[in-house]
């Protein structure tokens, strides 16, 4: 199955308010439900997080489940970095590197990006602040930069900010904005020139990539997005036609692949943090030998004996 983004990795809510939240089962359409047992015993293999995208293997035997769980099985991600990555970045992901992990989930071994929410009120009640995180070092990984080809969508406007903007066109000059709250100054270091005083987003030793940026100053419509991906990635999800997409004209992105074969919690993007580049997207594009080969969000795929027996 293709996990959309913005939806959690279970078919079932546990908690006692939904507040709204996607689940897998809201995103299979009525065609591929067929593919599915009548029962109620179908498990998403590992986890992906909300915010995550991309492979996700569902079956019925915990066995098999616990099978393509372990180290053996490698797990290859697509991930789009808020600046323009360096090989020296690269190389420190390859060797492994320093990352805190939740004192809670220390011993236990999760899936990638597995969702916080794994963890009980009661433990994060309990547990006092000094043992609330820990130090864990990676193992070696693959990691490489990916080529990327400019496609061009279209963006239109939602209804609210259409709204919005006319609203403030026909406020009247002498009504006052309301006071701001001022935001609390950074006090801890930037992650990629280790200075104090300012985050990794916005350090200076990350230059501008024009090539890899939404320019609108030189775009005559406004309406026209253009999007930097890697072979066999889709757009990323819109709503009516709108793309949530930050303006990227001071701020270049790139794209990487890393392949692992172990599962901490939301360890890509504990990783890319700790070489100072966050984590904008991504997206899990294989599982052992099975890959995404052009799925779309919410597809959902059967795999034959003879693939699952290669996998485990």
């Amino acid at each position: 199955m293709y996990k959309p983004a913005k939806v959690l990795t279970q078919f079932k809510f546990t908690h006692r308010k939904r507040r709204n939240r996607t689940l897998l089962g809201d995103v299979i359409t009525a065609a591929d439900t067929t593919l599915l047992p009548s029962n109620n015993g179908v498990m998403a293999i590992g986890r992906l997080d909300e915010d995550s995208e991309g492979l996700l293997l569902l079956t019925t035997d915990g066995k098999v489940s616990e099978q393509v769980r372990r180290k053996s099985v490698e797990k290859e991600y697509y991930v789009q970095l808020d600046g323009k990555i360096t090989q020296e970045a690269i190389e420190r992901l390859q060797l492994g590197v320093e990352i805190s992990l939740p004192a809670t989930n220390n011993h236990k071994q999760h899936d990638d990006d597995d969702n916080d929410e794994r963890r009980s009120t009661c433990e994060l009640t309990l547990a006092s602040p000094a043992s609330t995180t820990t130090s864990y070092t990676t193992m070696p990984c693959k990691a490489r930069i990916l080529d990327t080809s400019i496609i061009t969508v279209e963006n239109k406007k939602n209804e609210a900010t259409t709204k919005e903007e006319e609203q403030a066109n026909h406020q009247p000059e002498t009504e006052t904005k309301p006071n701001k709250r001022k935001r609390r100054k950074f006090g801890g270091t930037c992650n990629r020139c280790k200075q104090a005083g300012h985050k990794a987003k916005d350090c200076t030793d990350n230059p501008v990539d024009l090539f890899n940026t939404n320019n609108n100053s030189n775009n005559n419509n406004d309406n026209v997005v253009q999007l930097a991906l890697p072979a066999g990635i889709p757009p990323p999800p819109s709503r009516n036609g709108h793309y949530n997409i930050r303006n990227t004209t001071s701020r270049p992105t790139s794209w990487i692949s890393i392949t692992i074969n172990e599962g901490k919690n939301r360890q890509v993007r504990r990783m890319t943090a700790a070489v100072g580049f966050p984590t904008l997207r991504l997206v899990r594009v294989k599982i052992g030998c099975v890959g995404l080969d052009g799925m779309v969000a919410g597809e959902v795929r059967e795999l034959s004996q003879g693939v699952m027996d290669s996998i485990i």
